[in-house]
C-alpha cells in the first residue's frame, strides 16, 4: 500500500514538472521582446533611413530573434559605411597637415600637428580578411570562425587555426558580416566593431552598440553549426603477462551540442576485463540528455535518459527516462558547475532471478545529478559528474554513479592524457545461484584520447 501511494506521488511530480517546464519555456519565449528592449544600447540610425527599410525579423530555432536589415545597400557599401564610422574616432593625418605645421624657418612644429594615438592606428578590413588585435598589442590578419564561453576561434593567415580568450582581446574588426547574439533575447546581423569592451554591429544603414557583458556568441552563418559541437573520446588499456594474464579496457565517449539556448549530452562509458581467460568485468552505460535555458542559469530537462548493463551485476539492461529541473552555479571560461534533479521511470531487466520470481522490474525513482568542470589553465583541467537515483528495494534502492577525471593536454585541444576514477554503488543487488554482487565498484584508469 506504501509504494502504491508513493507511485502515485511520483506520477504527480512527474506531471508537475512536465507541466511547470512548458509554462516556463512559453513564459519566457513571450517575454524575450520585453527584455530586449529593457537593455542598454546605443543606436546609430541615418534619419532618412525609416524602420519600413528593415527586413522582417526571424525566429532562430532556439529562440532570439534575427535582426537583419533588407536596405538597398551592397555588402561592399556596408563595410565602406562601417569603415567611414569607424574613423571618426580619430582623424588620419595628411599630407595637407605637414604643410601647415611648417613654420617660417622651414621646421616642422610637431605640436602643431594633430595626435593620432598609435592603438588608433587599426587596419581596415579589406581583401575578405579580418583582424584581432590582442591586449599586447600584436595584430592578427585571417577570418574569425566564431567566439563562443568567451573563447574565440581566428584562422590566421600566418599561424593557421588559433583559440584566444575573449578577454585578451582588445580589438577585432570583421569584412565579413557576422551574427552577434545579445544576451539570448536577439541576433544582429552585419560588420563587426569590437573595440573598449564595447562590441557595434554595422547593419545596413544603421549601427547598434553594445557592451561586453551582453555578448553571448558571434558567428559566420556558414559557421553557425560547427561551434555549437564539441566532444572528446579517450580508451584506457591495461595489459598484464606474468602469473597472471590479465588485460582492462575502457572507452569514454562525450558529445555535447551546446548553443545559447539549449545543450544537448551524449554520453558513453564501456568497461571490458579478462583475467586468465575468463572475463571478469562488462558493463556499459549511455546517457542521452537535452537541457533548455530559460535564462542563463535557470533550466529545464524535458527530457533524460540512461541505458545500463552490467554481466557482473546481474543487470541484463536498465532503462531510465525522466524531466527535471536544474540550476548553473558558476558559469564562467574556466568553471561550469551546474545541478540538476528530477522524477524517472526505471525500468531494470535481469540476467538470473530466484525462482517464481519476475526478471523485470520497474519502478518510480527520483534522480540527482551534479557535473562540474575546471580549467587549471590552458593545458589541464578537470571533470568531475555525480549521480544518485533513488528508487525502490528491487530496482536497487538507492545507488550512484561517481566519476572524476584529470586531463592534461599533450597537442593542445586535440590528444590529451587523462587518469579517471570511478565508483559505482549498488545497496540493493540481485542475488543469482552461483554468487552474490558486491555493493561497491571501484576502478583506477590511466590512458588517452582526442578532443574535436
Amino acid at each position: 500500500m506504501h509504494l502504491v501511494c508513493t507511485m502515485k506521488s511520483m506520477v504527480r511530480f512527474s506531471l508537475f514538472t512536465f507541466v511547470l517546464s512548458v509554462t516556463l519555456v512559453c513564459r519566457v519565449d513571450s517575454c524575450a521582446s520585453d527584455n530586449l528592449s529593457s537593455m542598454p544600447a546605443y543606436v546609430d540610425t541615418n534619419e532618412t533611413d525609416t524602420q519600413e527599410s528593415e527586413g522582417k525579423n526571424n525566429q532562430e530555432e532556439d529562440g532570439p530573434t534575427v535582426i537583419e536589415e533588407k536596405t538597398d545597400l551592397t555588402p561592399e557599401e556596408i563595410r565602406k559605411n562601417a569603415t567611414v564610422k569607424q574613423e571618426k574616432k580619430g582623424k588620419q593625418l595628411e599630407l595637407q597637415d605637414v604643410i601647415e605645421s611648417i613654420d617660417e624657418s622651414g621646421k616642422v612644429k610637431l605640436k602643431k600637428l594633430p595626435k593620432k594615438e598609435w592603438e588608433e592606428l587599426a587596419p581596415t578590413p579589406k581583401d575578405g580578411y579580418d583582424w584581432i588585435q590582442t591586449v599586447y598589442g600584436d595584430w592578427l590578419k585571417g577570418h574569425i570562425r566564431y567566439m563562443y564561453d568567451e573563447v574565440v576561434e581566428f584562422d590566421s593567415q600566418e599561424f593557421g587555426i588559433i583559440k584566444i580568450k575573449f578577454s585578451h582581446i582588445k580589438r577585432m574588426k570583421s569584412y565579413q558580416k557576422m551574427r552577434v547574439n545579445i544576451d539570448n533575447e536577439a541576433i544582429f546581423v552585419g560588420i563587426v566593431d569590437y573595440h573598449d569592451n564595447m562590441i557595434t554591429v554595422h547593419s545596413g544603414k544603421n549601427s547598434y552598440t553594445f557592451d561586453k557583458r551582453y555578448i553571448i556568441s558571434i558567428a559566420t552563418a556558414k559557421e553557425q553549426e560547427r561551434f555549437y559541437w564539441s566532444g572528446d573520446m579517450s580508451l584506457d588499456y591495461d595489459l598484464r603477462k606474468g602469473n597472471t594474464d590479465q588485460k582492462n579496457a575502457t572507452i569514454k565517449i562525450s558529445l555535447d551540442r551546446r548553443t545559447p539556448k539549449s545543450r544537448l549530452s551524449l554520453d558513453y562509458l564501456g568497461r571490458y576485463a579478462e583475467a586468465n581467460g575468463e572475463r571478469t568485468s562488462e558493463d556499459n552505460r549511455v546517457n542521452l540528455k537535452f537541457d533548455y535555458f530559460l535564462s542563463k542559469y535557470f533550466f529545464v530537462t524535458p527530457f533524460f535518459g540512461e541505458f545500463y548493463q552490467n554481466r557482473f551485476q546481474n543487470i541484463k539492461n536498465q532503462v531510465t527516462l525522466g524531466s527535471g529541473l536544474g540550476y548553473t552555479i558558476i558559469d564562467t571560461h574556466a568553471t561550469e558547475w551546474y545541478v540538476a534533479c528530477g522524477p524517472a521511470y526505471l525500468r531494470t531487466t535481469y540476467y538470473e532471478v530466484p525462482l517464481h520470481e519476475s526478471g523485470i522490474d520497474g519502478s518510480f525513482s527520483f534522480e540527482i545529478r551534479s557535473k562540474y568542470e575546471y580549467d587549471i589553465d590552458s593545458l589541464r583541467k578537470i571533470k568531475t559528474e555525480y549521480k544518485m537515483t533513488f528508487s525502490d528495494k528491487d530496482s536497487g534502492g538507492f545507488r550512484h554513479h561517481f566519476l572524476t577525471k584529470f586531463e592534461n593536454d599533450f597537442i593542445k585541444d586535440r590528444i590529451f592524457l587523462d587518469v579517471s576514477f570511478l565508483w559505482d554503488y549498488v545497496k540493493e543487488v540481485q542475488e543469482t545461484e552461483n554468487y552474490t554482487p558486491l555493493h561497491n565498484d571501484y576502478q583506477l584508469l590511466v590512458g588517452g584520447g582526442v578532443r574535436f
